[in-house]
């Protein structure tokens, strides 16, 4: 997961973006690569007399094509959160969707939510809002990033 955590002048800026490694050419080519080879498999029974697995086939091109589509709607997801400046902003994007939250400082708080099998959720929470951060950490890091925010808060006047 790209992930960048900076301290400049007293603002604390975290980035963070889903891991996307093959880029969108490289996800169009695999994407091809998968349902060519789908198709000629079906095909290749087909033209051996097993022509019931051709339907199959095309459906796994389908169920090929919905995931790459899924996959592409959110490669350009992101969120950032900023503290400083008497505020914390944080602006997400998943999907289509972005949303953009402003806190006050003094009443925002890190909650750290430990889940099943040692996952855990990061939540910002203020006047009864809340927002989860950090969801493209490994769920290792969550603890960390929620103690820089914690302390980042504590410093600029945040009980957190």
């Amino acid at each position: 997961m790209p992930c960048s955590l900076a301290i400049e002048n007293g603002v604390l800026t975290a980035m963070g973006r889903p891991n996307d490694a093959l880029g969108r050419q490289g996800r169009i080519r695999v994407m091809v690569g998968l349902v060519v080879f789908a198709i000629l498999v079906g095909t290749a029974w087909a033209a051996i007399g097993a022509w019931p697995v051709l339907p199959f086939a095309g459906l796994e091109a389908l169920c090929l094509a919905g995931a790459w589509m899924f996959i592409s709607w959110h490669a350009d997801d992101y969120e950032y959160v900023v503290i400083g400046e008497g505020r914390v902003a944080i602006d997400l994007r998943r999907g289509r969707r972005i949303e953009r939250h402003a806190f006050q400082i003094p009443w925002t708080r890190v909650v750290l939510e430990q889940e099943e099998a040692g996952r855990c959720r990061v939540r910002l929470q203020s006047a009864g809002r809340d927002v989860e951060v950090g969801v493209w950490l490994p769920p290792d890091r969550r603890g960390e990033f929620a103690d820089v925010l914690r302390k980042h808060l504590r410093a600029s006047g945040s009980p957190a």
